[in-house]
């Protein structure tokens, strides 16, 4: 994982905390509440995705947040996720990884770019690692198959043209 520069509580998370805090994100998602995400995170939060590092896209701030599950939920009006593993904690640091999966439908509108949905399933998995400060997550690194969920939804068909 890249170093971020947010300042991290430099103490263990109360697992039973991280575990209902990582509820309430998901429930921001699947409800469509993107507003939910203020009370989650810090001004300052970072969100560093597979989506993000590809777009350049910069996700700094609870807005900027919101704005991006509002992006993501605007093409996968139906998209659900669940938590598929125990989380995992750092001793080091106040860090928890959650292991999930997302099933839904593209069936909105990626706008940027203006791609309208093809109406495809798609089902994939994926980690999110938090830092928190305080009770609220300050940075979001997380990891999925971004070209693999492009095929699923017929957005990429390789070199060949093929799935």
């Amino acid at each position: 994982m890249a170093t971020h520069g947010a300042k991290v509580d430099s103490r263990s998370l109360e697992r039973a905390f991280a575990v209902e805090w990582y509820a309430g994100w998901l429930d921001a998602w699947n409800s469509n509440r993107p507003e939910r995400v203020f009370d989650l995170l810090t001004e300052d939060f970072v969100l560093d995705s597979p989506t993000t590092r590809h777009s350049g896209w910069l996700v700094r701030g609870q807005q900027a947040a919101a704005d991006y599950v509002r992006y993501v939920l605007a093409a996968y009006p139906d998209l659900r996720w669940e938590v598929t593993a125990p989380p995992m904690f750092s001793d080091e640091v106040a860090r928890a990884a959650f292991s999930w999966r997302g099933t839904g439908h593209f069936t909105g509108r990626l706008d940027p770019p203006g791609i309208e949905g093809t109406g495809q399933a798609f089902e994939f998995t994926g980690l999110e690692v938090f830092d928190f400060r305080g009770e609220r997550a300050c940075y979001l690194y997380a990891t999925y198959d971004l070209l693999g969920l492009m095929k699923q939804i017929g957005l990429y068909r390789g070199a060949s043209g093929g799935r």
